[in-house]
């Protein structure tokens, strides 16, 4: 092997473990040992424990149709303090509404969120296993841009997520748990190839 080739996969695969790696032991400290609950959660209105305490879209829809039910009986009575748009989500019934509707938001975005990250951390496989043929079969240069992109793939969709966790937990301990299982994949993937290539092309990766 070329001595600046055999350099560059070095570096990429050491590049390649230290963030897969660390994005790791960051989605099992979140998931596993940092805090869930907060001694502000005894003052949480009624509506607010309902949506931290759903288990799914239908029951945050159900809590959605309830504050819109409230948010049209108070506008139905003339007697009602007329509210300015832009105050509307520090005052009721309109708190409530704007929650459950942000709840409901935040769950379809997780699972949005769940649904790329499948696809394109497959997407990320196949170029990898295309890179691994390319790499064995014909060129190593040409194959290490298939493994380059497949695992950048892998890290950029399996990085933490930054999304704020409003609402129910549900969905995003979801997201979190896949994000943990492929990270913890990418890596195995990586020894795995690393261990694979070195076998095959093993003497010529002395490098002198």
């Amino acid at each position: 092997m070329d001595s600046t080739l055999a350099h560059c996969l070095i570096f990429r695969v050491h590049y390649t473990l230290v963030f897969l790696s660390t994005q790791t032991f960051r989605h099992i400290h979140v998931k596993y040992f940092a805090p869930k609950t907060s001694v502000l959660d005894v003052f949480d209105e009624s509506t607010e424990k309902e949506i931290k305490e759903s288990n799914n879209l239908n029951e945050l829809v159900a809590i959605y149709t309830e504050t819109q039910t409230k948010v049209k009986e108070y506008e139905e009575t003339k007697s009602n303090k007329e509210i300015e748009v832009h105050e509307r989500q520090a005052v009721e019934p309109y708190k409530s509404d704007y929650k459950a509707r942000q709840a409901i938001a935040n769950w379809e975005e997780y699972n949005y969120q769940i649904l790329k990250l499948r696809f394109y951390w497959c997407c990320g496989l196949v170029s990898i296993i295309i890179g691994c043929l390319l790499y064995v079969k014909i060129d190593m240069w040409i194959g290490m841009v298939g493994l380059i992109t497949g695992f950048s793939e892998m890290i950029f969709w399996t990085c933490p997520t930054f999304i704020g966790v409003f609402g129910s937990r549900v969905e995003f301990e979801r997201l979190l748990k896949n994000k943990l299982i492929f990270s913890l994949l990418a890596w195995l993937i990586l020894i795995s190839i690393w261990f694979f290539l070195y076998k095959i092309k093993g003497k010529d990766r002395k490098i002198v």
